[in-house]
Protein backbone atom coordinates (compact mmCIF):
# COMPACT_ATOMS: atom_id res chain seq x y z
CA UNK A 1 0.00 0.00 0.00
CA UNK A 2 1.50 3.66 -0.92
CA UNK A 3 -0.15 5.15 2.36
CA UNK A 4 1.76 3.16 4.55
CA UNK A 5 5.14 4.70 3.70
CA UNK A 6 3.90 8.05 4.32
CA UNK A 7 6.00 10.77 7.16
CA UNK A 8 3.08 12.93 8.81
CA UNK A 9 3.12 15.74 11.15
CA UNK A 10 1.54 19.39 11.86
CA UNK A 11 3.33 21.14 8.89
CA UNK A 12 4.60 17.58 6.71
CA UNK A 13 2.95 14.51 4.87
CA UNK A 14 5.32 12.97 2.41
CA UNK A 15 5.22 9.87 0.56
CA UNK A 16 8.30 7.93 0.65
CA UNK A 17 7.23 5.24 -1.32
CA UNK A 18 9.21 5.29 -5.07
CA UNK A 19 7.64 6.52 -7.91
CA UNK A 20 5.35 3.72 -9.28
CA UNK A 21 7.52 1.31 -11.62
CA UNK A 22 10.85 2.26 -9.83
CA UNK A 23 12.68 0.48 -7.25
CA UNK A 24 14.98 1.37 -4.55
CA UNK A 25 17.62 -1.49 -4.46
CA UNK A 26 19.10 -2.48 -0.52
CA UNK A 27 22.69 -3.50 -0.24
CA UNK A 28 21.67 -7.18 -0.92
CA UNK A 29 19.54 -6.46 -4.37
CA UNK A 30 22.19 -4.02 -5.31
CA UNK A 31 25.23 -6.30 -4.53
CA UNK A 32 23.08 -9.25 -6.67
CA UNK A 33 22.71 -6.80 -9.64
CA UNK A 34 26.59 -6.14 -9.42
CA UNK A 35 27.06 -9.25 -9.64
CA UNK A 36 25.30 -9.65 -12.86
CA UNK A 37 26.90 -6.60 -14.67
CA UNK A 38 30.50 -7.40 -13.45
CA UNK A 39 29.70 -10.92 -15.37
CA UNK A 40 28.38 -8.91 -18.47
CA UNK A 41 31.04 -6.86 -18.45
CA UNK A 42 33.92 -8.98 -18.00
CA UNK A 43 32.06 -11.08 -21.32
CA UNK A 44 32.03 -8.03 -23.40
CA UNK A 45 35.07 -6.89 -22.82
CA UNK A 46 36.46 -10.41 -23.60
CA UNK A 47 35.26 -9.64 -27.01
CA UNK A 48 36.87 -6.53 -27.24
CA UNK A 49 34.19 -4.02 -26.91
CA UNK A 50 35.09 -0.79 -24.64
CA UNK A 51 32.77 1.29 -22.48
CA UNK A 52 30.50 4.14 -23.36
CA UNK A 53 28.29 6.54 -21.38
CA UNK A 54 25.72 9.22 -22.49
CA UNK A 55 23.33 11.44 -20.89
CA UNK A 56 20.15 10.55 -19.67
CA UNK A 57 18.30 13.34 -21.04
CA UNK A 58 18.28 13.86 -25.08
CA UNK A 59 16.71 16.26 -27.11
CA UNK A 60 13.43 14.91 -28.27
CA UNK A 61 13.73 15.73 -31.86
CA UNK A 62 16.49 12.92 -31.39
CA UNK A 63 14.41 10.60 -29.68
CA UNK A 64 11.32 11.50 -32.10
CA UNK A 65 13.12 11.09 -34.78
CA UNK A 66 11.34 9.03 -37.76
CA UNK A 67 13.85 6.62 -38.22
CA UNK A 68 14.17 6.08 -34.09
CA UNK A 69 11.79 3.73 -31.75
CA UNK A 70 8.40 4.43 -33.56
CA UNK A 71 5.09 6.05 -32.08
CA UNK A 72 4.46 2.86 -30.28
CA UNK A 73 7.87 3.59 -27.76
CA UNK A 74 6.71 7.48 -27.89
CA UNK A 75 3.81 6.94 -26.07
CA UNK A 76 5.68 5.56 -23.03
CA UNK A 77 8.16 8.26 -23.66
CA UNK A 78 9.09 10.52 -20.70
CA UNK A 79 8.54 14.16 -21.73
CA UNK A 80 9.92 17.42 -20.01
CA UNK A 81 10.81 21.43 -20.83
CA UNK A 82 14.03 22.40 -19.41
CA UNK A 83 14.07 26.38 -18.14
CA UNK A 84 15.25 27.33 -21.72
CA UNK A 85 11.84 25.69 -22.66
CA UNK A 86 13.53 23.34 -24.52
CA UNK A 87 12.11 19.89 -25.18
CA UNK A 88 13.67 17.35 -23.80
CA UNK A 89 12.92 13.54 -23.04
CA UNK A 90 14.70 10.70 -20.76
CA UNK A 91 15.89 8.13 -23.06
CA UNK A 92 14.23 4.40 -23.97
CA UNK A 93 17.02 2.69 -25.00
CA UNK A 94 20.62 3.24 -25.61
CA UNK A 95 20.60 2.62 -29.02
CA UNK A 96 19.54 5.68 -29.93
CA UNK A 97 21.81 7.96 -28.12
CA UNK A 98 24.87 5.45 -29.62
CA UNK A 99 23.44 6.60 -32.82
CA UNK A 100 23.59 10.21 -31.98
CA UNK A 101 27.02 9.49 -31.11
CA UNK A 102 28.26 8.09 -34.10
CA UNK A 103 26.59 10.80 -35.89
CA UNK A 104 28.15 13.36 -34.75
CA UNK A 105 31.87 11.79 -34.39
CA UNK A 106 32.19 11.17 -38.69
CA UNK A 107 35.89 10.71 -37.69
CA UNK A 108 35.57 7.45 -35.61
CA UNK A 109 37.69 4.47 -36.47
CA UNK A 110 35.55 1.25 -38.12
CA UNK A 111 34.28 -0.77 -37.29
CA UNK A 112 33.39 0.50 -33.70
CA UNK A 113 32.34 -1.45 -30.83
CA UNK A 114 31.06 -0.41 -27.69
CA UNK A 115 29.41 -1.78 -24.34
CA UNK A 116 26.91 0.42 -22.54
CA UNK A 117 25.55 -0.20 -18.92
CA UNK A 118 23.29 2.62 -17.99
CA UNK A 119 19.40 2.80 -17.21
CA UNK A 120 16.27 3.81 -19.38
CA UNK A 121 12.80 4.97 -18.77
CA UNK A 122 9.51 3.94 -20.43
CA UNK A 123 6.53 4.80 -18.90
CA UNK A 124 4.93 1.29 -19.87
CA UNK A 125 3.03 -1.56 -18.24
CA UNK A 126 4.40 -2.60 -15.50
CA UNK A 127 4.57 -6.38 -14.83
CA UNK A 128 7.22 -9.14 -13.08
CA UNK A 129 10.35 -8.46 -14.05
CA UNK A 130 9.25 -5.26 -16.31
CA UNK A 131 9.54 -1.91 -14.79
CA UNK A 132 9.69 2.10 -16.08
CA UNK A 133 13.40 2.44 -14.62
CA UNK A 134 15.24 -0.18 -15.53
CA UNK A 135 19.35 -0.68 -16.85
CA UNK A 136 19.91 -2.28 -20.27
CA UNK A 137 23.37 -3.52 -20.86
CA UNK A 138 24.10 -3.08 -24.85
CA UNK A 139 26.53 -4.46 -27.17
CA UNK A 140 26.89 -3.14 -30.37
CA UNK A 141 29.15 -3.22 -33.77
CA UNK A 142 29.07 -0.29 -36.28
CA UNK A 143 30.98 -0.45 -39.78
CA UNK A 144 30.58 -4.34 -40.37
CA UNK A 145 28.56 -5.02 -43.43
CA UNK A 146 29.01 -9.01 -42.75
CA UNK A 147 26.52 -11.26 -40.80
CA UNK A 148 29.76 -12.58 -39.24
CA UNK A 149 29.13 -9.27 -37.08
CA UNK A 150 25.77 -10.69 -35.75
CA UNK A 151 26.81 -14.22 -35.01
CA UNK A 152 29.88 -12.96 -33.02
CA UNK A 153 27.13 -10.92 -31.02
CA UNK A 154 25.29 -14.27 -30.57
CA UNK A 155 28.28 -15.94 -29.58
CA UNK A 156 28.89 -13.02 -27.04
CA UNK A 157 24.99 -13.66 -26.00
CA UNK A 158 25.84 -17.23 -25.38
CA UNK A 159 29.02 -16.85 -23.60
CA UNK A 160 27.07 -14.41 -21.22
CA UNK A 161 24.46 -16.77 -20.19
CA UNK A 162 26.65 -19.51 -19.35
CA UNK A 163 28.85 -17.17 -17.03
CA UNK A 164 25.65 -16.25 -15.28
CA UNK A 165 24.98 -20.03 -15.18
CA UNK A 166 21.13 -19.13 -16.31
CA UNK A 167 20.34 -21.89 -19.17
CA UNK A 168 18.78 -19.97 -22.06
CA UNK A 169 17.81 -19.94 -25.73
CA UNK A 170 18.38 -17.44 -28.81
CA UNK A 171 15.16 -16.86 -31.64
CA UNK A 172 16.25 -15.89 -34.72
CA UNK A 173 14.44 -14.03 -37.88
CA UNK A 174 15.22 -11.53 -39.97
CA UNK A 175 12.79 -8.84 -41.00
CA UNK A 176 13.43 -8.78 -44.54
CA UNK A 177 11.98 -12.31 -44.44
CA UNK A 178 9.39 -11.67 -42.35
CA UNK A 179 8.04 -8.67 -44.42
CA UNK A 180 8.08 -11.03 -47.22
CA UNK A 181 6.42 -13.78 -45.10
CA UNK A 182 3.18 -11.01 -44.44
CA UNK A 183 3.32 -9.48 -48.15
CA UNK A 184 2.86 -13.08 -49.27
CA UNK A 185 -0.40 -13.77 -46.88
CA UNK A 186 -1.53 -10.45 -48.26
CA UNK A 187 -0.76 -7.67 -45.93
CA UNK A 188 -0.46 -4.33 -47.57
CA UNK A 189 2.93 -2.45 -47.38
CA UNK A 190 1.56 0.15 -45.66
CA UNK A 191 0.05 -1.88 -43.05
CA UNK A 192 3.28 -4.10 -42.51
CA UNK A 193 5.17 -1.97 -39.75
CA UNK A 194 1.30 -1.71 -37.37
CA UNK A 195 1.29 -5.78 -37.99
CA UNK A 196 4.98 -6.25 -37.18
CA UNK A 197 4.02 -4.44 -33.77
CA UNK A 198 1.03 -6.69 -32.87
CA UNK A 199 2.90 -9.48 -34.33
CA UNK A 200 5.30 -8.59 -31.71
CA UNK A 201 2.65 -9.14 -28.83
CA UNK A 202 2.53 -13.24 -30.10
CA UNK A 203 4.61 -14.48 -27.19
CA UNK A 204 2.17 -12.35 -24.64
CA UNK A 205 -0.87 -12.47 -25.65
CA UNK A 206 -1.34 -15.56 -27.57
CA UNK A 207 -2.76 -15.94 -31.35
CA UNK A 208 -6.51 -15.00 -30.70
CA UNK A 209 -4.87 -12.01 -28.88
CA UNK A 210 -2.87 -10.49 -31.75
CA UNK A 211 -5.80 -12.05 -34.41
CA UNK A 212 -8.13 -9.82 -32.83
CA UNK A 213 -6.02 -6.62 -32.27
CA UNK A 214 -4.83 -6.67 -36.20
CA UNK A 215 -8.39 -7.13 -36.70
CA UNK A 216 -9.69 -4.13 -34.34
CA UNK A 217 -6.47 -1.84 -34.36
CA UNK A 218 -4.41 -2.77 -37.25
CA UNK A 219 -7.26 -2.53 -39.69
CA UNK A 220 -6.47 -5.73 -41.58
CA UNK A 221 -8.85 -8.07 -42.96
CA UNK A 222 -9.54 -10.80 -41.09
CA UNK A 223 -8.98 -13.36 -43.75
CA UNK A 224 -5.30 -11.58 -44.15
CA UNK A 225 -4.94 -11.55 -40.84
CA UNK A 226 -5.66 -15.39 -40.37
CA UNK A 227 -3.51 -15.84 -43.50
CA UNK A 228 -1.05 -14.18 -41.79
CA UNK A 229 -1.03 -15.66 -38.69
CA UNK A 230 -1.61 -19.17 -39.85
CA UNK A 231 1.62 -18.72 -42.14
CA UNK A 232 3.68 -18.80 -39.04
CA UNK A 233 2.17 -22.02 -37.58
CA UNK A 234 3.25 -24.43 -40.33
CA UNK A 235 6.81 -23.92 -38.91
CA UNK A 236 5.76 -25.33 -35.29
CA UNK A 237 7.79 -28.52 -34.26
CA UNK A 238 10.62 -28.01 -37.37
CA UNK A 239 13.93 -27.76 -36.53
CA UNK A 240 16.20 -24.87 -38.38
CA UNK A 241 16.98 -26.79 -41.54
CA UNK A 242 13.03 -27.48 -41.74
CA UNK A 243 12.15 -23.91 -41.30
CA UNK A 244 14.79 -22.96 -43.75
CA UNK A 245 13.53 -25.17 -46.68
CA UNK A 246 10.09 -24.43 -45.93
CA UNK A 247 11.10 -20.49 -45.88
CA UNK A 248 12.77 -21.08 -48.76
CA UNK A 249 9.32 -23.30 -50.15
CA UNK A 250 7.30 -19.97 -49.34
CA UNK A 251 9.64 -16.83 -50.18
CA UNK A 252 12.36 -18.01 -53.12
CA UNK A 253 14.43 -16.20 -53.50
CA UNK A 254 14.42 -13.89 -50.94
CA UNK A 255 17.23 -12.13 -48.96
CA UNK A 256 16.14 -12.32 -46.10
CA UNK A 257 16.06 -16.03 -45.94
CA UNK A 258 19.44 -15.92 -47.90
CA UNK A 259 20.58 -13.85 -44.77
CA UNK A 260 18.85 -16.58 -42.17
CA UNK A 261 20.97 -19.12 -44.01
CA UNK A 262 24.06 -17.21 -44.28
CA UNK A 263 23.82 -16.48 -40.26
CA UNK A 264 23.11 -20.05 -39.00
CA UNK A 265 26.66 -21.09 -41.34
CA UNK A 266 28.37 -18.21 -39.87
CA UNK A 267 27.38 -19.42 -35.99
CA UNK A 268 28.29 -22.71 -36.73
CA UNK A 269 31.87 -21.97 -37.38
CA UNK A 270 31.65 -19.92 -33.90
CA UNK A 271 30.14 -22.85 -32.37
CA UNK A 272 26.99 -21.59 -31.19
CA UNK A 273 24.67 -23.47 -33.93
CA UNK A 274 22.46 -25.30 -30.16
CA UNK A 275 21.96 -22.13 -29.39
CA UNK A 276 20.41 -20.46 -32.01
CA UNK A 277 16.10 -21.23 -33.04
CA UNK A 278 15.13 -19.87 -36.33
CA UNK A 279 11.56 -18.21 -35.60
CA UNK A 280 9.95 -16.33 -38.62
CA UNK A 281 7.00 -14.97 -36.47
CA UNK A 282 9.89 -13.24 -33.97
CA UNK A 283 9.48 -9.53 -35.39
CA UNK A 284 10.22 -7.14 -32.44
CA UNK A 285 8.61 -4.07 -32.35
CA UNK A 286 10.96 -1.22 -33.02
CA UNK A 287 10.68 0.47 -36.60
CA UNK A 288 14.30 0.58 -37.04
CA UNK A 289 15.94 -2.98 -38.01
CA UNK A 290 16.22 -4.07 -40.95
CA UNK A 291 17.71 -7.28 -41.12
CA UNK A 292 18.77 -9.96 -38.05
CA UNK A 293 16.24 -9.57 -34.83
CA UNK A 294 17.03 -11.95 -32.29
CA UNK A 295 15.47 -12.89 -28.50
CA UNK A 296 16.74 -14.42 -26.10
CA UNK A 297 14.77 -16.70 -23.19
CA UNK A 298 15.27 -18.51 -20.37
CA UNK A 299 14.54 -22.48 -20.17
CA UNK A 300 12.46 -23.85 -17.70
CA UNK A 301 11.27 -20.68 -15.58
CA UNK A 302 8.90 -18.68 -14.51
CA UNK A 303 9.87 -15.30 -16.58
CA UNK A 304 8.71 -15.15 -19.58
CA UNK A 305 9.77 -12.29 -21.46
CA UNK A 306 12.56 -11.76 -22.97
CA UNK A 307 16.32 -11.38 -21.11
CA UNK A 308 18.25 -10.05 -24.07
CA UNK A 309 17.07 -8.83 -27.60
CA UNK A 310 18.32 -6.85 -30.33
CA UNK A 311 18.75 -7.22 -34.11
CA UNK A 312 20.71 -5.13 -37.68
CA UNK A 313 19.73 -1.37 -37.77
CA UNK A 314 21.73 -0.72 -40.81
CA UNK A 315 19.87 2.18 -41.78
CA UNK A 316 19.32 4.29 -38.18
CA UNK A 317 23.16 5.68 -38.01
CA UNK A 318 22.96 7.30 -41.41
CA UNK A 319 19.25 8.88 -41.00
CA UNK A 320 20.33 11.01 -37.71
CA UNK A 321 23.89 11.78 -39.81
CA UNK A 322 22.07 12.91 -43.37
CA UNK A 323 24.76 10.93 -44.90
CA UNK A 324 25.71 6.93 -46.14
CA UNK A 325 24.25 3.72 -44.32
CA UNK A 326 26.30 2.85 -41.52
CA UNK A 327 25.87 -0.97 -40.89
CA UNK A 328 25.26 -1.95 -37.46
CA UNK A 329 23.99 -4.89 -35.13
CA UNK A 330 23.70 -5.32 -31.42
CA UNK A 331 22.17 -6.92 -28.13
CA UNK A 332 20.76 -5.30 -25.47
CA UNK A 333 20.67 -7.28 -22.02
CA UNK A 334 17.78 -6.97 -19.32
CA UNK A 335 19.42 -6.17 -15.98
CA UNK A 336 15.94 -6.33 -14.21
CA UNK A 337 14.77 -8.83 -16.17
CA UNK A 338 17.85 -11.71 -15.48
CA UNK A 339 18.02 -10.75 -11.73
CA UNK A 340 14.22 -11.54 -11.42
CA UNK A 341 15.08 -15.28 -13.57
CA UNK A 342 17.87 -15.89 -11.27
CA UNK A 343 18.76 -15.27 -7.66
CA UNK A 344 22.24 -13.97 -7.80
CA UNK A 345 22.03 -12.77 -3.92
CA UNK A 346 25.53 -13.44 -1.95
CA UNK A 347 24.45 -11.70 1.34
CA UNK A 348 24.18 -7.98 2.45
CA UNK A 349 27.69 -7.10 2.74
CA UNK A 350 30.75 -7.06 -0.01
CA UNK A 351 32.71 -7.45 2.67
CA UNK A 352 34.75 -10.75 2.90
CA UNK A 353 36.22 -10.43 6.78
CA UNK A 354 34.75 -8.54 9.56
CA UNK A 355 37.15 -7.41 12.46
CA UNK A 356 35.84 -7.34 15.87
CA UNK A 357 38.24 -5.52 18.48
CA UNK A 358 37.77 -6.96 22.24
CA UNK A 359 37.37 -4.32 24.90
CA UNK A 360 40.30 -1.86 24.54
CA UNK A 361 42.05 -3.15 21.35
CA UNK A 362 40.26 -0.75 18.75
CA UNK A 363 44.08 0.83 17.77
CA UNK A 364 45.65 -2.18 17.08
CA UNK A 365 42.46 -4.04 15.17
CA UNK A 366 42.63 -1.26 13.26
CA UNK A 367 45.84 -1.47 11.93
CA UNK A 368 44.99 -5.05 11.34
CA UNK A 369 41.76 -4.14 9.39
CA UNK A 370 44.30 -1.69 7.45
CA UNK A 371 46.71 -4.48 6.64
CA UNK A 372 44.23 -6.96 5.62
CA UNK A 373 43.46 -4.61 2.86
CA UNK A 374 46.66 -4.18 1.94
CA UNK A 375 46.51 -7.68 1.16
CA UNK A 376 43.55 -7.57 -0.94
CA UNK A 377 40.82 -8.33 1.68
CA UNK A 378 37.80 -6.49 1.53
CA UNK A 379 37.25 -6.11 5.37
CA UNK A 380 35.03 -4.25 7.72
CA UNK A 381 35.53 -3.25 11.34
CA UNK A 382 33.20 -3.27 14.37
CA UNK A 383 32.71 0.46 15.31
CA UNK A 384 29.97 0.85 17.58
CA UNK A 385 32.26 -0.91 20.55
CA UNK A 386 29.81 -4.26 20.59
CA UNK A 387 30.48 -7.31 22.15
CA UNK A 388 31.93 -10.16 20.73
CA UNK A 389 29.03 -12.03 20.60
CA UNK A 390 26.59 -9.15 18.83
CA UNK A 391 29.48 -8.46 16.70
CA UNK A 392 29.75 -12.27 15.24
CA UNK A 393 25.48 -12.25 15.56
CA UNK A 394 26.00 -9.13 13.17
CA UNK A 395 28.54 -10.44 10.57
CA UNK A 396 26.68 -13.38 10.25
CA UNK A 397 23.53 -11.70 9.40
CA UNK A 398 25.35 -9.78 6.81
CA UNK A 399 26.39 -12.88 4.83
CA UNK A 400 30.09 -11.68 5.51
CA UNK A 401 31.88 -15.27 5.83
CA UNK A 402 35.29 -14.70 8.15
CA UNK A 403 35.34 -12.84 11.17
CA UNK A 404 38.86 -11.72 12.63
CA UNK A 405 39.13 -11.58 16.03
CA UNK A 406 41.42 -9.05 17.68
CA UNK A 407 41.93 -8.81 21.45
CA UNK A 408 44.73 -9.10 23.69
CA UNK A 409 45.62 -13.27 23.69
CA UNK A 410 45.76 -12.41 20.30
CA UNK A 411 48.15 -9.12 20.38
CA UNK A 412 50.55 -11.03 23.12
CA UNK A 413 51.25 -13.29 20.13
CA UNK A 414 51.23 -11.31 17.30
CA UNK A 415 48.65 -13.38 15.80
CA UNK A 416 44.95 -12.64 15.36
CA UNK A 417 41.36 -15.44 15.47
CA UNK A 418 40.20 -16.40 12.57
CA UNK A 419 36.50 -17.96 12.40
CA UNK A 420 34.41 -19.03 9.96
CA UNK A 421 31.19 -17.61 10.27
CA UNK A 422 29.64 -20.75 8.47
CA UNK A 423 31.26 -23.81 9.94
CA UNK A 424 32.15 -22.14 13.16
CA UNK A 425 35.74 -23.34 12.63
CA UNK A 426 38.21 -20.81 14.49
CA UNK A 427 42.48 -20.36 13.83
CA UNK A 428 45.28 -18.73 15.54
CA UNK A 429 47.54 -17.56 12.96
CA UNK A 430 49.14 -14.29 11.58
CA UNK A 431 47.13 -11.51 9.82
CA UNK A 432 49.10 -12.53 6.77
CA UNK A 433 48.47 -16.33 6.75
CA UNK A 434 44.37 -14.95 7.74
CA UNK A 435 44.33 -13.29 4.64
CA UNK A 436 45.29 -16.29 2.26
CA UNK A 437 42.67 -18.25 3.97
CA UNK A 438 40.11 -15.77 3.34
CA UNK A 439 41.05 -15.02 -0.64
CA UNK A 440 41.35 -18.82 -0.90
Amino acid sequence: MRGANRISGKELEMDLTPVRGCRDFTPKDAIARARVTDVLRSVFQKYGYPPLETPALENFETLSNKFAGGEEILRETYCLKDQGGRDLGLRYDLTVPLCRVIASNPRLAMPFKRYQIQPVWRDGPIKTGRYREFTQCDVDVLGVESLKADAEIICLAQDAFEALELPAKMKVNNRKALNALLEKAGVPKEKEVQAILSIDKLRKIGFDGVLRELIEERGLEEETARAALNSFKEFEGKNNEEKIALLEKKLGNCEGVKELKELLAFSNSFGVQDFVEIAPELARGLNYYTGTVFEVYALDNEIKSSLAAGGRYDDLVGAFAGRERVPAVGISFGLDVITAAKDFSVGESVAQCFVVPVKDCFDEAAGIADALRAEGVCTSIDLLDRGLGKNLEYAAKQGIPFAVIVGKKELKEGKVTLRNLKSGEEKLLEAKDAAKIILG
